[in-house]
């Protein structure tokens, strides 16, 4: 029921704030060259999702050779569901960041925290440190088990952001 309530959203709302703390929460990372990973979770009515708040879910983040990224183990989902089932929030929203260009990678795709369709993978560009406009990023979202990129303009008309 609650993926095909996410599949039917036509606006998420999002204030200003938490747009603000999931940038700082990136950046931070983004200060030690590693990639973060950012939650939102909210309320889906008919036609819209309201974010409510944000969670950095606990993650082991990973510099090489071959590049950055982040682990989230499967203990630390689990609770992150029993958390949504106690608080009846959902996932909205999985937001992590990139060290340059914003786009989602395979790994993104195969990994991906977000597996209810309809629901959003926004990926930020250079660590976080980007302008505080959903729409500015990359985003995508879920699609009968494949991730699509939205433009600019279908981002702008989704993402509501409010003061």
């Amino acid at each position: 029921m609650a993926a095909a309530r996410l599949r039917e959203v036509r606006s998420v709302v999002v204030d200003d704030a938490v747009i603000r703390t999931t940038l700082q929460t990136l950046q931070h990372f983004g200060a030690h060259r590693l990639e973060g990973l950012v939650l939102w979770l909210g309320e889906i009515e008919p036609g819209q999702a309201r974010v409510l708040r944000i969670f950095t879910p606990d993650q082991q983040p990973v510099s090489s050779e071959e590049g950055v990224g982040y682990f989230v183990s499967g203990e630390t989902l689990f609770e992150l569901n029993r958390g949504l089932a106690e608080s009846g929030l959902r996932l909205i929203a999985q937001i992590h960041s990139h060290p340059g260009e914003a786009y989602h990678s395979d790994t993104d795709d195969r990994y991906a925290v977000v597996t209810a369709d309809g629901g959003f993978s926004l990926v930020v560009p250079n660590f976080g440190r980007a302008p505080a406009d959903p729409a500015a990023w990359a985003v995508y979202r879920l699609d009968q088990g494949n991730w699509r990129a939205l433009s600019i303009e279908e981002a702008r008309t989704l993402f509501v952001v409010r003061d």
